[in-house]
């Protein structure tokens, strides 16, 4: 394998690892708001080489434990928000990574998506640069989360207002989609974007599961089109 392939590769792994995270997170999520974890140990320590080991704070988990609690099941707690928010950066980091290759995978996309593959290459670099710049409790813009994605969309004289829609059934019917039903559509016009819009207007933390359940169903989706060829060429081979 080269060097471009090792880092692929990895940055494949982490679109599916962090939605795993997600899936778990979530999980332990309610978890805590249902059941009462603050009567167990909550004494953690992580040991490691040379008797060097780092002590973590049971007050502080107590807080969490504490907000988890007094949330209501269809609010979101401090700690699903994070594990939320972290997941979505986490994929959409991930996902342009991997697009920024030139690869069997990014190939794979454009051919999928066609002409609707740039507007999704523009989708997910704006969730990451707004996620991984923002300091605002709200999530507000800055310029600097959308003003590259709209001078690329200039330069290659495209729309700035955006539409990108995803149907299941009839893009990757070998997933076995619910229905027909099963659709991500996301709108975007990023003429009209401005610095201190809150974020979640724009995306709605609906929209931003569906695309994070997007990133994941097309790299598992690649990973088993790359497998069947490969065991394709294996077969071709014995029967040489």
């Amino acid at each position: 394998m080269t060097d471009t392939d090792i880092l692929l590769d990895d940055a494949l792994l982490l679109v599916e690892q962090n939605f795993y995270f997600l899936h778990m997170g979530e999980f332990l999520g309610r978890l805590s708001k249902t059941e009462d974890l603050s009567d167990r140990s909550l004494f953690v320590v992580k040991k490691y080489e040379n008797d060097k080991a780092y002590y973590f704070n049971a007050e502080i988990i107590q807080e969490l434990l504490l907000n988890a609690r007094q949330t209501k099941k269809e609010e979101i707690s401090l700690f699903e928000y994070f594990v939320e928010f972290n997941a979505f950066r986490g994929i959409c980091m991930a996902t342009v990574e991997s697009l920024r290759f030139e690869s069997p995978f990014k190939v794979f996309m454009q051919k999928l998506f066609g002409e609707q593959y740039e507007n999704f290459f523009d989708i997910v670099s704006f969730v990451r640069n707004v996620l991984s710049h923002n300091i605002h409790s709200e999530i507000r813009l800055n310029e600097k989360d959308f003003d590259g994605t709209l001078k690329r969309i200039r330069r290659m004289g495209r729309k700035a207002d955006m539409h990108f829609a995803f149907q299941y059934s009839l893009n990757l019917p070998e997933l076995g989609a619910p229905n027909d039903a099963y659709i991500f559509t996301c709108n975007i016009d990023f003429e009209s974007l401005e610095e201190g819009m809150p974020f979640l207007d724009i995306l709605s933390m609906w929209d931003l599961l569906m695309l994070s359940e997007l990133c994941f169903n097309l790299v598992m989706t690649y990973r088993m089109k790359e497998e069947k060829a490969l065991q394709e060429e294996d077969e071709e081979v014995w029967a040489e």
